[in-house]
C-alpha cells in the first residue's frame, strides 16, 4: 500500500501518518500494525513500535515476524530478558529466526548473553 512506499523514500513520518489512516477505517488490519511498527521503529521509536506489534499480535497471535521485531526493539533498548523471550517465540514458530538473530546487528547488545547463545545453538 501507500505506506510502504512511503517507508522506502525515508518519509518515515508520512508512512507512519498513512498507517494510522488506514487503521482508522480498519483497525484490525494486522499488517497495517505490522508495518507501522517496523516503521516506528525505524525512527528509534521504540516503545510506540511494540505497541503497535502487540496489536498486530492480538489480531493473529502465530506470526513469528512480530514476535521477531519486537525481540530486535527490546535488544536495541538493551532489555535483555523481553528480546529473548520474543526472539524465542519466533525461533518457536519459525526456525528461520534463528539464522537470522545469528546476522543481525540489532542483537549486538546481547550477543555475549549466554540464553542468547544458547537459543542460537
Amino acid at each position: 500500500g501507500e505506506g510502504v512506499a512511503l517507508g522506502k523514500l525515508g518519509r518515515l513520518d508520512d508512512a507512519i501518518a498513512s498507517y494510522d489512516n488506514a487503521l482508522e477505517f480498519k483497525p484490525d488490519d494486522h499488517q497495517a500494525w505490522y508495518n507501522r511498527g517496523v516503521a516506528l521503529g525505524n525512527i528509534g521509536r521504540f516503545d510506540d513500535a511494540i505497541a503497535s506489534y502487540d496489536k498486530a499480535l492480538e489480531i493473529k497471535p502465530d506470526d513469528p515476524s512480530v514476535y521477531y521485531n519486537k525481540a530486535c526493539a527490546y535488544a536495541l533498548q538493551n532489555k535483555i530478558q523481553l528480546a529473548i523471550e520474543n526472539l524465542q517465540q519466533a525461533i518457536n514458530l519459525d526456525v528461520k529466526y534463528k539464522d537470522m538473530a545469528k546476522t543481525n546487528t540489532d542483537f549486538d547488545s546481547i550477543r555475549d548473553n549466554e540464553q542468547f547463545q544458547e537459543l542460537l545453538q
